[in-house]
This record gives C-alpha cells, sequence and structure tokens, in this order.
C-alpha cells in the first residue's frame, strides 16, 4: 500500500461520521480513473473571488458591536 493510501486511511479514522459521508459522495460521483485537478470543481467550491468577498464581509460585519440590538 502506498504511502498516501495509508496517510488517507489515518486520516478518515479521525474525521465526523458527517465528513466520511461528504467525502464518500465526492468520490462516488468521480469517474473511474478521472483525475481530480482541483477539489473545488468536484465538490462545487467557491471561487477565489468569492472566498475573497466572503472574508471580507465577515470581516466588516464582525468587527463592530451595535450596542441598540442587544
Amino acid at each position: 500500500m502506498s504511502a498516501h493510501r495509508e496517510q488517507l486511511i489515518e486520516l478518515l479514522g479521525g474525521l465526523p461520521e458527517e465528513n466520511i459521508r461528504a467525502l464518500l459522495d465526492v468520490l462516488t460521483r468521480l469517474e473511474a480513473g478521472e483525475q481530480v485537478r482541483r477539489w473545488s470543481t468536484a465538490v462545487g467550491g467557491a471561487t477565489d473571488a468569492d472566498a475573497e468577498q466572503m472574508r471580507r464581509a465577515v470581516q466588516e460585519g464582525c468587527e463592530t458591536i451595535d450596542r441598540d440590538t442587544w
């Protein structure tokens, strides 16, 4: 068994069941022999621009306290 397979098996042992189910879903959707270059295309992830926009929105929205709302 390759070192990568062994490492993967070890990592799977520490994952919560919901993450294992999600990973299994992604892997079963891949065609046999298909090589994934970017996981975001396999799992429908956000683009780098989307991630940056979300990061800015969280930083701007979470850095202030509105004392009148509590």
